[in-house]
């Protein structure tokens, strides 16, 4: 969703799931992770994918509220070799999971 599609007036920014990095990085101390969490074989761009906040895109969206939908969206940027793209994603409670990245177990 571009900058001009982005329906501005309508949002209120309610918070991030971004990892401050400025307190310490993220669990495992680094850059937070590009990895998506897909157990069922989803794609990030499923409806049924899940919600898995430590890991891409949730842990890099900002969250917003919206006054015309009530709806709560996750918006975030993707980096492309060429292109920045805004992506936006309308939260699913029914899909949240707290999945821990693989090398927070060991």
């Amino acid at each position: 969703m571009t900058e001009d599609r982005w329906p501005g007036p309508y949002m209120t920014a309610v918070g991030s799931l971004r990892a401050d990095l400025a307190e310490g990085g993220n669990a495992a101390g680094s850059e937070p992770t590009f990895e998506e969490f897909h157990p069922q074989g989803t794609r990030y761009d499923s409806p049924l994918a899940p919600f898995a906040p430590q890991f891409f895109p949730c842990n890099r969206s900002d969250v917003f509220s919206c006054n015309r939908c009530q709806r709560v969206l996750l918006r975030y940027t993707e980096f492309g070799g060429y292109y920045v793209d805004h992506r936006v994603r309308a939260l699913n409670a029914d899909l949240v999971v707290d999945a821990p990245l693989p090398d927070a177990a060991a």
